[in-house]
């Protein structure tokens, strides 16, 4: 591996690192480059260890990515404080991989304590590179005299910086800054066409499939064999991949009726989260809770403002013009590109629209708050189901999943956990499944989804005999469509959570039996009064919980207890069925869950 291989290697670890611990790329990727030699070294050859870690670190009080075992033993140098060297034997950690190695670094800069102090207190979040070393030189991380200037010289030497920039002077509320990194695809048949345009606007594109990590595509974009390139891709950090110079055509978007937006249009693809799953076409149903796809789309939302925001300044584009920003959708229906759904497919069940982006652009070009997403991510902790029991099944499970992207095979079974490989195919040995039924244990301990779409599962035949005759819940939208399945569960209070998060579905037993959501017959597609039971029952701006709901002074807007007037019914996500209040008939903007356990329909 080159000096400059090393460099881009490591530099996509910091970058993804600096958005979680707060710490510069510039700096993680220079001590890199000076501990472990460009990666030449022996720790970094046998263990993955780039940074010198040794196994006792602080009394290791502090969270830490190592699994505590794995340890690689050799000799090392040290300097006492006059500078003269001398030399010991040190047990160091032992990691499976680059990005594993720079996490836990980080970790121990954020997490280490001297006394009943932070060791690198004021580090995090630290934006100049000096200090930021300087703080950790004197925590005591290094006793060569000479290191802050050392791996200020590799900053200075590699223009490391870059890596840390900002996009544009744009901080909406100072916190929605973009980081624009280039990832050029200089195999793809597109760049090496190399077809200049003068931009004329931007094409705002979702990837279609369930896969989080940018890093994804820009590696499947590099191919020889792409036939698309877009010109940037970013996830839910705020950091851009870039692939193709802005002035250069991409390939995004085909061509429609008059046309094609390749020729005059700077495209960006936004990923997509790994908690829903397309059942044709741009329909999509949720595979969680909710929590974790909301905190994805509104994220990437939030990325793609600033990156337009950033374009538009650079070309003096309008923003507010239909015209110069458009989605693919939009682009089709203009004719000038292919029958795509995007980015409406998704954005529409969270009450996002591209009239709110041009106009959410138009702001963080001036510096004014954006305020249709949170400016801090959404919580998604309850879509982390990785402590979850894992019951014994065995068998074996096939993946027939052939998306470019390809499965990925979690360290957890949640869809929060992290990914420890992505497979295109190939048979796994099954342990156990988890018990919400979404996840299969495999012989390695790690984990793959146990979505039937995704991967053929076969029992052993002492496995079939054991559970014979338990029969199962089935989610679809009426009994006699079984093409609309999109769930099979042993345990119904499975099956009611995946109903309860995509509209339309419901519950059946083995016989055909509507277990849920069986809705009272009060409630009607006519006005009837509902009596709420509880006091804190929020007010949504739509029907489901991935619309936001109503504040005032930053507190949610509730209900309380009383009776209250529906004027329309609506399936959502979230709950069995939704009612607008008539105090918001006039922008449709207030609903209420309808369940039993919130009230009661008055007949």
């Amino acid at each position: 591996m080159s000096e400059q291989e090393f460099i881009q290697a490591v530099s996509e670890c910091a970058v993804k690192d600096m958005e979680a611990s707060g710490i510069l790329a510039s700096v993680s990727i220079a001590q890199a480059i000076l501990e472990s030699g460009y990666g030449t070294t022996e720790l970094a050859q046998n263990a993955n260890n780039f940074f010198g870690m040794k196994c006792s670190l602080s009394g290791n009080t502090w969270d830490s990515e190592w699994d505590g075992i794995s340890k690689y033993t050799k000799q090392t140098k040290e300097q006492d404080p006059d500078g003269r060297e001398y030399t010991i034997t040190a047990d160091f950690r032992k990691y499976p991989d680059m990005e594993s190695s720079v996490r836990d670094h980080s970790c121990y800069l954020n997490g280490a304590m001297k006394g009943t102090k932070l060791r690198y207190a004021g580090l995090k979040g630290e934006r100049d590179y000096k200090t930021a070393i300087q703080i950790i030189k004197d925590g005591g991380y290094a006793t060569d005299v000479s290191y802050v200037s050392k791996v200020c010289g590799i900053i200075e030497r590699y223009c490391l910086t870059k890596y840390d920039a900002v996009a544009g002077t744009v901080e909406s509320e100072g916190k929605m800054s973009i980081t624009i990194i280039e990832k050029m695809a200089t195999q793809n048949p597109c760049y090496k066409a190399g077809v200049n345009i003068a931009p004329k606007g931007g094409m705002l594109h979702s990837v279609g499939c369930p896969q989080p990590d940018p890093l994804v595509f820009v590696k499947n974009w590099q191919r020889s064999g792409a036939s698309v390139c877009v010109h940037a891709v970013v996830g839910k950090d705020a950091v851009v991949y870039q692939l193709l110079p802005w002035n250069m055509k991409g390939w995004h978007c085909g061509s429609g009726r008059k046309g094609s937006g390749n020729n005059s249009l700077i495209s960006i693809e936004m990923t997509e989260p790994a908690s829903i799953k397309y059942t044709g076409g741009a329909n999509w149903i949720e595979t969680g809770n909710g929590a974790n796809t909301k905190s994805h789309v509104l994220a990437t939302y939030a990325n793609a403002v600033q990156f337009f925001a950033h374009i538009c300044k650079k070309f003096g584009f309008n923003p507010e013009d239909g015209n110069v920003l458009m989605s693919h959708h939009e682009g089709n229906v203009k004719g000038i590109a292919s029958n795509h759904g995007d980015v409406e497919h998704i954005w529409s069940r969270y009450g996002l629209s591209m009239n709110q982006f041009r106009k959410d652009v138009k702001k963080a070009m001036a510096g004014e708050d954006v305020t249709t997403v949170p400016s801090a991510p959404v919580d998604n902790a309850s879509d982390d189901t990785s402590r979850q029991k894992i019951d014994a099944l065995n068998g074996s499970v096939t993946v027939i999943y052939n998306g470019a992207d390809g499965l990925n095979i979690r360290k957890a079974p949640s869809i929060t956990a992290e990914v420890d490989q992505i497979v295109h195919a190939g048979t796994f040995a099954v342990v156990g499944v988890s018990a919400d039924e979404k996840w299969y244990k495999l012989e390695s301990g790690l984990f793959i989804t146990a979505i039937p779409d995704y991967v053929s599962f076969k029992a052993t035949e002492d496995q079939k005999a054991s559970t014979a005759g338990t029969g199962y819940y089935r989610v679809r939208m009426k009994w006699a469509d079984s093409g609309s399945q999109i769930g099979a569960f042993k345990d119904q209070s499975n099956a009611i959570e995946l109903c309860k998060q995509n509209s339309g579905y419901k519950v059946f037993d083995d016989s055909g039996n509507e277990v849920y959501p069986r809705i009272s017959s009060a409630v009607m597609d006519r006005e009837f009064k509902f009596q709420v039971a509880i006091s804190d029952l929020r007010i949504r701006k739509g029907p489901g919980t991935t619309f936001d709901y109503h504040k005032k002074n930053g507190q949610a807007v509730h209900t309380g207890k009383g009776t209250f007037t529906i004027v329309k019914t609506k399936d959502g996500p979230g709950a069995k069925l939704w009612g607008l209040l008539k105090s918001y008939e006039a922008n449709e903007d207030g609903w209420i869950a309808l369940d039993e356990e919130y009230g009661k329909a008055l007949s």
